[in-house]
């Protein structure tokens, strides 16, 4: 088989398990029987485009379930889910099986902008480890892209730099990132591309020897003063440069120089990065290890000016560096990739959690979590394509009032995917909906009730007060059936049937001294007993206690600053609590903090103790509080 040996001796050098290589040698004989002497358009065996999706994969050290999937792509096809899943297991089979997702995604979306497309694909995708087989595979394509007509070459490079490597991009995968950006550049302009290739070689000589006399000039002076794991040059990449060429020319951009310093410890940077500056005139100086980027990428950059050439200059730990180059901390955001602010926070929530999967204790623990990180946010479309963003829950009348005020306020019904429904009919993921409208109809009263989107309730209040001159009542929806599937912490001997719940003003957690606030319609506040509020209520006051077992979930919330694997440390936490954990959410709050949520599953009050004390020493953690 073309290059299995090659592919398996690759595994055995990025530190695959014998178990693994062993799973990947029963997928690439399961392929073979599958696709036989099946070539591709290009001529080539898809066998052999299934070994190279295999050794991107391997190369960029991901999870062996995805280099499986890689290894048996295009095996959808060929196939039944149920057929695979015997051989492979449900996780592998969803994997291969989610490429006709993506398919699906990608038909529906062909006239969205880039940006658009990426978010979309990032929120309707069922598990985004699909996106990276997709990568691999992309990748391997560009290299036998001249049997397709130039205009169609061109068309699909354009949504490689546009779509693919911003993806590769948000998920750390530098080695495949870089890669998807030459071959995609190099046929859209490869003049260009061969002027920066041939700059490079013509003057590899001289910089070689420049930056390994410089190397060995820094070793010297940092000897003995700053603990130093290693110096080397780094390369320059292609596209990077080419993007750079608007501002200034390929001979006068400054930072052709480049090395990177690994100290032993993060003082051991400083202690360099002064040691530099006191022998060489600096230039720009920035400090990513006090003050890190939003993705967790830690380093110190700076430029030095050595007899009027410019070298630029990294100084890291060695964890530093493992996180900046496998993918830990994904480059997206240090490239200054435009995007929506909270989207790259939601995005990096999404990392942190894939991180896990990398210890086989925690990956085992993931598949008993369901994690919601994007869980408020749909996709559906216009009939002519257009993809309209909305919040999870909203109605065909959300969606009227997005596509514009008045199209929202004339709306008297709709179809989706052209079977009629009301305006209160709720959208899923994907839908096709059209508005149907009536020059007569105006914005009534009881709309606020089942619309869920700001922009359309603030826009009913206005038109209703207009019409009307009487103000709509804010309307707030419980859903009953959410609240009562989580078990309550407390509870009364005196009223057993009252409904108690913790009081949002003092946030009791076991266990506090508490109280209870008899309220109306057999409700019950709880407080902590030395709560401000409780003395405006002095005669309904009445004892209340904590309960000691447990039999059905309860709903744990953390405010925490907002960094980067924050929610992979409470995750890791709360599993090595012992606990069963049902579901897990995550969501913005402000610049500067992030709300987790976790459904667990408790059996004792001193397993909750426990867990709340746990929680305490994450660093980060602001406030703790149950609903």
């Amino acid at each position: 088989m073309p290059n299995r040996s090659e592919f398996l001796r690759l595994c055995e050098e990025n530190e695959y398990s014998k178990r693994e290589i062993d799973l990947f040698r029963k997928a690439l004989d399961y392929s073979k029987e599958q696709f036989k002497a099946e070539k591709r358009l290009s001529g080539e065996l898809v066998m052999r485009h299934n070994i190279e999706i295999g050794k991107i994969l391997v190369k960029s050290k991901l999870f062996p379930e995805v280099v499986v999937a890689g290894i048996l792509y295009g095996g959808e096809g060929k196939v039944l889910p149920t057929e695979l899943q015997k051989e492979f297991g449900k996780e592998i089979s969803d994997l291969v099986y989610g490429q006709s997702q993506l398919k699906v995604i990608k038909s529906k979306n062909e006239n969205v902008e880039a940006e658009t497309l990426r978010k979309i694909l990032l929120v309707t995708i069922k598990d985004v480890r699909i996106i990276f087989v997709k990568l691999a595979d992309k990748l391997d394509n560009l290299k036998t892209m001249r049997v397709l007509p130039e205009k169609e070459q061109r068309k699909i490079a354009e949504e490689v730099l546009e779509v693919y490597a911003p993806l590769a991009n948000r998920f750390g995968l530098e080695y495949i990132r870089r890669r998807l950006e030459e071959r995609a550049f190099k046929i859209l302009n490869l003049r260009r591309y061969n002027e920066i290739v041939n700059f490079l070689k013509d003057s590899k000589e001289n910089r070689q020897k420049f930056v390994k006399d410089f190397i060995g000039e820094v070793s010297k002076k940092l000897g003995g003063k700053a603990k130093i794991v290693g110096i080397k040059g780094r390369e320059k990449h292609i596209y990077s440069i080419y993007k750079k060429l608007h501002r200034e020319s390929l001979h006068n951009q400054r930072d052709h120089f480049a090395i990177r310093i690994i100290a032993k410890s993060v003082d051991d940077c400083y202690k360099a990065l002064g040691i530099l500056h006191e022998n060489y005139e600096g230039g720009r100086l920035k400090d990513y290890i006090a003050s890190p980027k939003p993705n967790g990428y830690q380093s110190l950059h700076t430029t030095l000016n050595i007899v009027g050439k410019y070298v630029e200059v990294q100084i890291r730990t060695q964890e530093m560096e493992e996180v900046a180059e496998e993918g830990v901390a994904s480059h997206w955001s240090y490239k200054k990739l435009k995007s929506d602010e909270n989207f790259e926070k939601k995005t990096a929530w999404l990392r942190s959690v894939l991180d896990l999967q990398a210890n086989e204790k925690d990956k085992e623990f993931l598949k008993t979590v369901k994690l919601n990180v994007f869980g408020d946010k749909i996709y559906c479309y216009t009939p002519q394509g257009k993809a309209i963003d909305l919040p999870k829950g909203s109605t065909i009348l959300d969606f009227a009032y997005q596509i514009h005020q008045e199209v929202g306020n004339r709306a008297v019904g709709g179809r989706i995917d052209g079977i009629y429904a009301s305006l209160r009919k709720e959208l899923k993921n994907g839908e096709v909906v059209e508005i149907m409208t009536n020059k007569n109809q105006r914005p009534r009263r009881d709309w606020v009730k089942f619309v869920v989107s700001a922009r359309a309730r603030s826009i009913i209040r206005k038109e209703v007060k207009r019409y009307e001159k009487i103000p709509v009542a804010k309307h707030y929806s419980i859903k009953e059936s959410e609240k009562e599937k989580f078990d309550d912490l407390t509870y009364s001997l005196e009223f057993p049937n009252h409904k108690l719940s913790l009081a949002k003003c003092c946030s009791p957690i076991p266990k506090n001294e508490i109280v209870g606030v008899i309220k109306s319609h057999r409700k019950i506040s709880v407080h902590v007993k030395d709560c401000k509020r409780i003395k405006e209520a002095v005669d309904r006051i009445i004892p209340v206690f904590w309960k000691e077992t447990f039999n059905r979930p309860i709903k744990i919330i953390v405010e925490a600053s907002d960094r980067s694997g924050i929610l992979a440390d409470m995750l890791n936490t709360i599993s090595r609590g012992g606990f069963v954990v049902k579901e897990a959410n995550a969501k913005l709050i402000s610049n500067g903090a992030s709300e987790c949520s976790f459904v667990i599953v408790p059996q004792k009050l001193e397993h909750i103790v426990n867990l709340i004390k746990r929680i305490k020493k994450v660093r980060g953690v602001q406030k703790i509080w149950f609903e």
